[in-house]
């Protein structure tokens, strides 16, 4: 039975190297106002067993968070019209929506690192970024090293 043992060792290690590029998150909620950064971020997060909603403001993203809540991950860009995505994470942290956010921007303002550092749970991606680098943060936040 080496034969047996052998392939399945390889299917756990195959398992285990995609549980490693591909973190379990089953309910991701994205909010870009840039539709080819939306779409782009849906299509390097998604996956069969994951489900994406997508905002393309601020107040969708509230509306998304109060109305079809809890999720796994929240991701938003800074910068969009109706209510920034700082705003939004500050009234979701207040409201006890303990998450992890990934905040996403391609602003270099000097105090935006310490602002998502209070937030707690977060982590700040600076545009433009890789898939990798991507998912990489995306695999921190989840395991709980943000």
């Amino acid at each position: 039975m080496m034969n047996d043992s052998g392939s399945r060792e390889f299917a756990f290690s195959e398992l285990a190297r995609a549980a490693q590029e591909h973190p379990t998150v089953s309910r991701i909620v994205i909010a870009d106002d840039d539709p080819d950064s939306l779409e782009l971020l849906r299509l390097a997060l998604g996956g069969p067993q994951i489900e994406i909603c997508e905002a393309a403001n601020g107040a969708d993203l509230v509306d998304l968070l109060a109305e079809s809540g809890p999720f796994d991950l929240i991701v938003t860009d800074v910068l969009m019209p109706w209510m920034e995505g700082l705003q939004v994470l500050h009234s979701a942290r207040a409201a006890e929506i303990r998450t992890p956010v990934l905040v996403i921007t391609g602003l270099t303002r000097p105090d935006l690192q310490t602002k998502v550092d209070r937030l707690g749970n977060a982590k700040l991606l600076h545009k433009p970024f890789g898939i990798p680098e991507l998912r990489s943060a995306v695999a921190n936040l989840v395991a709980g090293q943000a």
